[in-house]
């Protein structure tokens, strides 16, 4: 694989999946867009004889679960969905113009959330962060 490649797509059989069409499409479109997709946009782009909307939700769900899919949260308020492809803890930077979204390795939010425990006397189990900014393409369009 070179490094420009995108990671394989996940193993279904391996988290105890079976192998459909319908599942194989969904991992298919995340894994080929760079941009969040909402359920719809899954849906146009699976070949004839695409599965529902329904099925589309349940699967994401799963992927959810297995770390192999992020919700985000749109500006409009609207679901979408971004491919993860990696197993670990992670965020995402989407670009304002373009629609464009990385992933961001590491997390320098620790100290943070430790004060942020200490004020509220929450225990935070868990957060999500989404971060916005101007991919390089972007940004040299607008210099």
């Amino acid at each position: 694989m070179r490094p420009s490649d995108p990671p394989p797509l996940p193993s279904l059989r391996a988290a105890g999946m079976r192998h459909t069409p319908q599942r194989q499409h969904i991992l298919e479109v995340l894994q080929q867009g760079d941009h969040p997709f909402t359920v719809e946009e899954i849906w146009e782009r699976m070949p004839k004889g695409r599965s529902g909307i329904p099925t589309i939700y349940r699967n994401l769900e799963r992927f959810i679960a297995e770390g192999w899919v992020e919700s985000v949260l749109g500006e409009d308020q609207v679901m979408r969905f971004v491919r993860c492809h990696s197993r670990h803890h992670h965020h995402h930077i989407q670009c304002e113009r373009c629609g464009k979204v990385v992933e961001v390795d590491g997390c320098a939010l620790g100290s943070g959330l430790e004060s942020m425990e200490r004020q509220s006397g929450f225990k935070i189990t868990r957060h999500k962060l989404m971060l916005f900014g101007l991919c390089p393409i972007c940004a040299e369009k607008e210099r």
